[in-house]
């Protein structure tokens, strides 16, 4: 008993927590399971896959039996703070490792941590993949190799090449079949609202912890709720979530007629979550469709707007749109398409300057990683500026990765007021956002996160660094990885994989995907003995 005096959280609780949500999470996964059975007897989906998540479930079903067991200990129906914020901390990654089964179950990729780092690259709606093609010379699967200035890579595919029923040769992502491409697309949708919103909507049994649950999990310094009710504003955010996903699979199938449902589907889970994981090796670009792009553009501006205003929007409450914060977002989203069409005004035609510069720089503003063409032709000036784009973010109460906009107005309206101080001491001043007050907790917590950010890019950095990685590629993966964007310009295999990273980069890397999806202060938490000790 000793143990339980000594630490301030109630593990019997949480226990009950964790096995309340492993039941929804095992209903889930029948969905995937149930179209596995339909793609495996009804058509010719190779690999199957319908094992591989039976036995997920019976996994899952274990995990909730064994934390609801321990659950009925809890005398406590109160949720702390600290309490939530470990819960929301273990249900990402229990829900990491559980959506990584189905891919180490049928055997399309062997390596737990390589399983793992696509599960959790699609939770967080990162959009970084490990599936590459295998090389085979007479018979034998051979190492891939390529350099980049000093570094030189040698490294296995992860995907075995598989032959469709019309005899087409398949291969990367392409060849893991239907059922396991549709459980990526579903990660990311699932993750971009946030699988813990998600669990508030269904589970009304929270009391006071739900409210914070609810902040751990949404993004931004201000977590605004909608209704006085936590739960109420969780399944308002998740109808107009699936409204705005219904929406796009109608004007994709509307807009290209050569488009399938599935390829809607999947296309528009990864869209509206800023997520950015495709069916195809080549992307967007695989599709060579341009309403299909614009279509995409639309909705990945979308995702990366605070789902408050939809919500205030459909309730009648337009004068909501004058928010400083999405004036900004406007204007920074004109200002990046602007910049980089100027940028590769000199390497491509007019036309496809305007197409690819309006597309690609709002899929690295709402860090969604899409790409339309490949990057080997552009300039550097275009790379940068995609790289500061990913930083910087779209909105706070978005699907969206980076530092955001609600952020950026802040430290910039807080050194303005300091250094005004300077010369005009005796000068009382409020900060404010729009007619909304920030206070100096607030302020001074954003210059913190902005810190954090910045140390955290240098350790990264360093990390993969000592691990052999060159400087650029490190720059590109890492700053892809925090900033859950999954958009980077490499060369050879670095264009759409991260396969060839050793496997203690890539354990960083999903580290620091979930590190910047719950915005750093959550998981820095539980590195204090003080969050863990009684007060």
């Amino acid at each position: 008993m000793n143990f339980y005096n000594t630490f301030s959280m109630n593990f019997f609780e949480i226990s009950r927590i964790l096995g309340k949500f492993l039941f929804y999470f095992t209903l889930i996964l029948i969905f995937p399971f149930a179209f596995s059975l339909y793609c495996d007897f009804f058509t010719e989906s190779s690999p199957p896959a319908s094992m591989a998540f039976l036995e997920t479930i019976g996994v899952s079903i274990a995990c909730f039996l064994l934390f609801w067991g321990l659950g009925k200990r809890s005398s406590q129906t109160q949720l702390y703070k600290r309490d939530s914020i470990l819960i929301v901390i273990l249900i990402w990654i229990v829900s990491a490792v559980l959506s990584s089964l189905p891919f180490l179950f049928s055997h399309v990729l062997q390596h737990p941590i390589d399983a793992l780092f696509e599960s959790m690259s699609g939770l967080t709606t990162t959009g970084s993949t490990i599936l590459y093609p295998k090389a085979y010379a007479l018979g034998k699967e051979i190492p891939i190799s390529f350099a980049i200035d000093d570094a030189k890579y040698v490294f296995f595919g992860t995907v075995s090449d598989v032959v469709d029923a019309s005899g087409k040769v398949l291969s990367g992502v392409e060849a893991i079949g239907k059922p396991l491409l549709l459980w990526r697309a579903l990660l990311q949708w699932l993750g971009g609202m946030g699988i813990v919103v998600l669990f508030i909507a269904l589970f009304p049994a929270l009391s006071i912890g739900g409210k914070f649950l609810f902040e751990a999990e949404t993004t931004g310094p201000n977590k605004e709720s909608l209704t006085p009710r936590i739960r109420q504003t969780a399944s308002f955010l998740w109808k107009i979530y699936v409204g705005l996903t219904l929406l796009q699979v109608i004007l994709l199938m509307i807009t290209n007629s050569a488009i399938s449902l599935f390829d809607a589907i999947t296309l528009s889970f990864c869209t509206i979550s800023t997520g950015g994981f495709s069916i195809y090796n080549d992307g967007i670009a695989a599709y060579h469709h341009l309403g299909t792009e614009w279509v995409v553009i639309v909705f990945m501006f979308l995702g990366g707007m605070n789902f408050s205003l939809f919500f205030y929007s459909l309730k009648g409450k337009i004068n909501r749109l004058r928010d400083p914060e999405f004036f900004l977002y406007l204007i920074i989203a004109f200002l990046s398409a602007l910049f980089l069409f100027w940028s590769l005004m000199s390497r491509f035609p007019f036309h496809e300057a305007i197409r690819y510069g309006v597309f690609q720089s709002i899929s690295a503003l709402t860090s969604t990683g899409y790409t339309s063409t490949s990057f080997s032709s552009f300039p550097f000036l275009s790379l940068f500026l995609m790289l500061l784009f990913i930083y910087s973010g779209s909105m706070s109460g978005s699907t969206s990765g980076g530092i955001k906009m609600a952020r950026h107005l802040i430290y910039f309206k807080t050194i303005k007021t300091k250094i005004e101080s300077l010369f005009r001491p005796e000068r009382i001043t409020c900060l404010k956002i729009g007619d909304k007050e920030i206070s100096e907790k607030t302020a001074t917590l954003v210059l913190i996160f902005l810190c954090v950010v910045l140390l955290s890019t240098l350790l990264g950095l360093l990390l993969l660094l000592i691990d052999g990685i060159d400087p650029k590629t490190a720059l590109a993966v890492f700053s892809s990885s925090i900033n859950n964007a999954g958009i980077f310009a490499g060369e050879g295999p670095l264009s759409h994989s991260y396969a060839f990273l050793p496997t203690f980069s890539k354990g960083i890397l999903i580290f620091f995907m979930l590190f910047g999806r719950l915005e750093f202060f959550a998981l820095l938490m539980l590195f204090f003995p003080s969050f863990w000790k009684k007060s």
